[in-house]
């Protein structure tokens, strides 16, 4: 191949030559969005503006996004919180609605059993279940579990969560057990007919009484156990509710006493309420008399035996105590405690009208069991205290005898008559002792034929009586008296640290009858709480001799009684008063000095002889303190009977 036959490559012109030839040229330019360009035009000024932008003001603007997502946050979580809070607020009326309505049902139980009003004491006991099964519907919310954790108010909402799961575990539990049980408690069907003691079903529900009452115990020290509220209204709630449970548990815990007790101590078989028991039982009656005061109500003038064979009542003559029983200076030493001889003297087992000089009636029956077991009669089952207040108010239900002397007695005049009038109208203490023990013995037999058909009013008597210190029960069967010990009708000293207990007791020392003037004024109130959880009390004490001087001065020297010389006194009424402290308690301070401190059965005792003459009054202060295991149960006060 030749050069020739080589094409020619073109060559590129000269810069010259192309911007000459550049106007012959069709040139194409790319297409370029105005908008993209517009756009590349303002970010290009925000990069010049930026540049121009200090550090601290870029800061600035970033603190105030994150502000505003902030409080766009904070904002949805109030909206969360509103409604959450509108939720619980809404869920807590509720609660509080059905709270305030159990609580209701609940106070009308113990006044319809008292009643006798069984059915709608059952009624009561539905509508409180019903109520709490609402209530606790309500504190289940998940709504009432988150409260718990705010801080400071969540304790709170916690305490009324415990309280109501509480109550919810009862009503579950418990209140079944007793709705059914109150049929049973009918007083329709318990009481006296034709001399003989009926207690309809009690004994076929003694079961289902101690398991409710099991249940209700613990729930009533669980309930104790409710504290760190901060809420003026929750804290109210709470106690409200506290007090009200009390109230229930005391009245099962009683009926679940009485309910196993009863029916063996009347010799009714425990199966089925009727029928013969375990065998006759023989009961020591004591009858005081309160015109001569003595701490258990009066001494004991007349002594009876009452026997219950399958429920049947039979009563042997009021008589004099068998002093051929009584112990011996030197046995005294032995049969007594030191404290017992320190505090009482020997004249506690040497001198019948003595031995209840101690304040601890389960001791009191115990040796006056004795003295009647080494007087030649047979060991008695237990031993009953009775007084003319007692026989007054049964005289109310039963209605008025006419005594065999011609003395009509009424619920309106017993007490007068026997405790007073008598010792006015007679100059023997064999007359008076005669009339005693005779109105003592047709009282008994008048009630007894005269109270079919009035069961209420009667069961209301005894409870009555009960409550206030006139009638007492000692069993001499170890299983019973543990059933009994712990409760009113026991008369006991109380050595409970957790049910604190202060006692005011007087024993006359006149020796006459002139107590009947002596007007015995006992109150206390509680004063403040300790870091150490203890409580103090005030307990203010006023006696008054309010007799007439010229007429009691008129009256047989054995109505104002002899001084210690032997020689009759002139209208003033001498008095030993003991204060005993509550069981790891003490005595803080008191505004009248003691004669003496002493120990009795552990408990703290401050003992004071008072002399006044008529018209004179006698008035002291004395604070007590109840020991820290008391926590929230409120000390109780107990006091030597009064008369009406």
């Amino acid at each position: 191949m030749t050069d020739s036959n080589i094409p020619e490559i073109p060559q590129p012109p000269e810069p010259s030559e192309r911007s000459e030839n550049a106007d012959d040229r069709q040139v194409i330019q790319p297409y370029v969005d105005p908008e993209v360009l517009a756009e590349d035009a303002r970010a290009a000024e925000r990069r010049k503006h930026r540049r121009r932008m200090s550090h601290e003001h870029i800061r600035r603007i970033k603190r105030k996004k994150r502000i505003r997502m902030v409080l766009i946050v904070i904002g949805a979580l109030l909206l969360i919180i509103a409604a959450l809070a509108a939720w619980l607020g809404l869920s807590a009326l509720k609660a509080k609605n059905e709270v305030e309505a159990a609580i209701q049902a609940a106070s009308r139980i113990q006044s319809q059993v008292q009643a006798g009003d069984t059915d709608k004491a059952q009624a009561s006991i539905e509508a409180f279940s019903q109520h709490i099964d609402a209530t606790y519907a309500q504190t289940k919310q998940p709504v009432w579990k988150l409260a718990t954790l705010v801080p400071y108010y969540g304790s709170d909402v916690k305490a009324a969560r415990d309280m109501v799961h509480i109550l919810e575990d009862v009503s579950n539990n418990a209140l079944p057990k007793l709705a059914k049980a109150a049929q049973a408690l009918d007083f329709n069907s318990i009481g006296i007919k034709d001399g003989t003691i009926q207690l309809g079903d009690m004994a076929s529900v003694t079961q289902d009484l101690a398991a409710a009452n099991g249940v209700v115990a613990d729930a009533s020290v669980d309930m104790g156990k409710i504290g760190g509220t901060h809420i003026p209204q929750i804290t109210e709630a709470v106690q409200q509710g506290r007090s009200k449970f009390k109230e229930l548990a005391s009245l099962t815990d009683a009926a679940s006493r009485l309910a196993d007790v009863l029916p063996k101590m009347f010799d009714l078989d425990a199966s089925d309420g009727g029928g013969s028991g375990s065998g006759p039982r023989t009961y020591l009656v004591l009858a005081q008399n309160n015109a001569e005061l003595r701490a258990t109500g009066g001494i004991p003038t007349a002594w009876a035996t009452l026997t219950v064979d399958a429920g049947k009542i039979s009563m042997s003559t009021f008589g004099d105590p068998p002093r051929n029983g009584l112990f011996s200076q030197d046995e005294a030493a032995s049969v007594l405690t030191a404290e017992e001889r320190n505090l009482f003297s020997t004249k506690m087992a040497t001198d019948y009208p003595d031995i209840n000089f101690t304040p601890d009636f389960p001791r009191v029956a115990d040796i006056a069991s004795q003295i009647w077991h080494r007087a030649g009669h047979d060991d008695v089952d237990g031993v009953i205290s009775v007084d003319p207040v007692f026989l007054q108010r049964l005289l109310k239900v039963a209605g008025p005898v006419t005594l065999s002397d011609g003395t009509v007695m009424s619920g309106d005049n017993a007490e007068q008559r026997i405790l007073n009038q008598i010792y006015i109208d007679t100059d023997t203490q064999a007359e008076q002792t005669d009339f005693f023990t005779m109105a003592a013995s047709e009282i008994f037999t008048h009630v007894l034929k005269n109270v079919d058909g009035k069961n209420q009013q009667l069961v209301q008597t005894i409870q009555k009586s009960v409550s206030d210190g006139h009638l007492y029960v000692w069993s001499a069967h170890e299983d019973e008296q543990r059933r009994i010990s712990g409760t009113t009708i026991a008369g006991e000293l109380q050595s409970k640290p957790a049910h604190s207990v202060t006692g005011v007791y007087f024993n006359d020392a006149t020796m006459g009858k002139m107590d009947w003037y002596l007007k015995r004024e006992v109150t206390s109130t509680y004063d403040k709480t300790y870091p150490s959880g203890a409580k103090q009390y005030t307990v203010h004490i006023k006696l008054t001799n309010t007799a007439d001087a010229a007429e009691v001065n008129a009256a047989p020297d054995l109505l104002r009684g002899y001084d210690h010389n032997g020689n009759p006194r002139t209208g003033e009424i001498e008095t030993v008063l003991c204060v005993y402290a509550p069981d790891e308690g003490r005595i803080v301070d008191w505004t009248q000095d003691f004669d003496q401190f002493a120990v009795h059965d552990g408990l703290t005792v401050g003992v004071k002889t008072v002399t006044l003459r008529p018209g004179e009054s006698f008035e002291t202060t004395v604070h007590v303190l109840a020991s820290p295991a008391a926590n929230e149960n409120e000390m109780i006060l107990r006091q030597t009977p009064l008369v009406d």
